[in-house]
């Protein structure tokens, strides 16, 4: 099943009909006061509760007609090493929705305006991809979260997609399993019309301008987000090239288990 294009150019799939102008202005204004809240708020994760910044994305996704919906089994334990797919700046809300996690970026991030100290505050671990000290650094970084029960997120695509492929799974990430002893939690995220029709209007890929994708996103008249946990990938006696692929595999599964059922 496939849905109507809305911009024939990019061949990104959309809902047939757009959100009317004045529901997508409403969102925008209501998005710009509750963006005001997130700098007094404490954004460092909590795996105890649902921490202030969680419940910060929950509610920004509900400003934007998202509906969020997980399914698989939550492990008891929240020290682990979360590794998804990658279609959108979306995934960070829903992940730290579903997870007080951290993430993993690339050390530039860290000197963007604004972004950064925010990224800071929220316990992102940064990492520089061509210093060989960056990883112990991060290594280092990664354990002491990963003792406080606090998991880590990456995307181990290393780009994002429109959302119609899988790309490859670097295998460095996952030293992090290896040398930690912590487990690889695969996550599978599709985002969809009410319909269950995939859309990948709601992309943000590298080569375009973020407020594009925020257009994009603000024209559907309703998202559904649905989120497949698979069951952990032990690291015991196993290299990263067997955790990446192991992982890869089961994100795939996830990803065509959500297409096919409702």
């Amino acid at each position: 099943m496939t849905a109507t294009p809305r911009e024939g150019a990019s061949g990104l799939t959309a809902s047939p009909e757009a959100t009317p102008v004045p529901v997508r202005a409403a969102r925008v204004l209501r998005s710009l006061w509750h963006i005001r809240s997130i700098f007094s708020l404490d954004k460092a994760p909590d795996p105890s509760r649902k921490d202030p910044l969680s419940r910060w994305f929950e509610t920004f996704l509900g400003i934007l007609g998202i509906e969020l919906r997980p399914s698989g089994e939550r492990p008891a334990s929240t020290a682990f090493l979360i590794v998804a797919n990658h279609t959108s700046w979306l995934d960070i809300m829903v992940l730290r929705t579903l997870f007080s996690t951290c993430f993993i970026a690339k050390e530039e991030i860290a000197r963007w305006p604004v972004v950064g100290p925010m990224a800071r505050e929220a316990g992102t671990i940064f990492i520089g991809r061509n210093r060989l000290s960056s990883f112990r650094e991060t290594l280092a970084a990664s354990r002491r979260s990963l003792a406080k029960d606090i998991p880590i997120t990456v995307f181990p695509e290393g780009t994002t997609t429109i959302g119609d492929r899988l790309l490859p799974f670097k295998t460095g990430v996952f030293d992090l399993c290896t040398e930690t002893g912590y487990p690889a939690l695969p996550v599978s995220i599709r985002y969809e019309s009410p319909e269950g029709i995939q859309l990948t209007s709601v992309s943000y890929t590298g080569n375009e301008h973020f407020f594009r994708s925020f257009g994009r996103t603000l024209r559907e008249p309703r998202v559904v987000v649905r989120v497949h946990l698979s069951p952990p990938v032990l690291p015991e006696g196993r290299d990263r090239k067997f955790m990446a692929q192991a992982s890869q595999e089961a994100v795939a599964s996830g990803l065509a288990l959500l297409a096919s059922s409702r």
